[in-house]
């Protein structure tokens, strides 16, 4: 690895570790907390995702030696076994990234003090921004950090070393999802170098990103209008009494 690109991704690792540090002090880093509410900083939350977005894909397109396009796609690797494999994976990600949503929108601790109220055009914009900064994030962490590490000391090496700065980058989240980085890690890595591209953990991180935020925002709004529907049923049923 080139010294360049070597303090390329060492600086932009470091100014990308103290921007997760800061988001999470300002409790502007997520759109849904543990406790099941939505952010209470939207505008923020937005800035955020767009300025990672930007610093990690200015760094992953200046330290790539190929063209953007092949790195993120290469059909010659394609074979009809692994993309089996690969569709396994993606199903079982999409299932568990929907009873996931489930669990924390049945177990959420929310009270009508730090509900917060926000937009479709506001949701519509966080899932545009957050699609485009995991894009970023997986062309910079898995596209080319992970190639060329592996091109100069071995794939075993390569899958270590991504796994160990991706749960350092998730290290103030709680231990579940911690937890979780090493085998989801594992296995997207696995999938770019077999597939001599990026494109198997950008859909990946995406789908289960968006699909987790999304059915969580459908049973919420599903949740609002239930509970706007029984309150007017029940006070025009006092109106009718009196």
């Amino acid at each position: 690895m080139q010294t360049t690109t070597f303090l390329l991704y060492l600086s932009s690792s470091i100014l990308f570790f103290i921007l997760n540090w800061k988001q999470i002090k300002k409790r502007s880093q997520r759109l849904i907390d543990e406790n099941g509410n939505f952010t209470s900083k939207p505008m923020q939350l937005i800035s955020n995702q767009l300025f990672g977005a930007i610093l990690l894909g200015i760094t992953a397109v200046i330290t790539s030696k190929n063209a953007i396009l092949n790195t993120l796609i290469d059909f010659e690797t394609i074979t009809a076994k692994i993309l089996v494999s690969y569709l396994i994976v993606f199903a079982l990600i999409l299932f568990l990234a929907l009873n996931q949503s489930k669990n924390t929108f049945k177990n959420r601790n929310q009270s009508p003090e730090n509900a917060t109220q926000l937009s479709v055009l506001f949701f519509c914009s966080y899932f545009i921004s957050r699609a485009l900064f995991l894009f970023a994030y997986e062309l910079w962490l898995r596209g080319n950090l992970l190639f060329e590490t592996a091109n100069n000391f071995g794939i075993p090496l390569a899958i270590l070393s991504n796994v160990l700065l991706y749960v350092l980058l998730h290290i103030f989240n709680n231990k579940k999802e911690l937890l979780a980085c090493i085998p989801f890690g594992i296995a997207v890595c696995i999938f770019n170098l077999v597939f001599h591209a990026v494109w198997p953990a950008i859909i990946l991180h995406i789908s289960f990103s968006l699909a987790y935020e999304i059915n969580f925002y459908r049973l919420n709004l599903v949740h609002s209008k239930t509970q706007s529907h029984e309150n007017f049923n029940h006070g025009s049923y006092g109106a009718n009494r009196s």
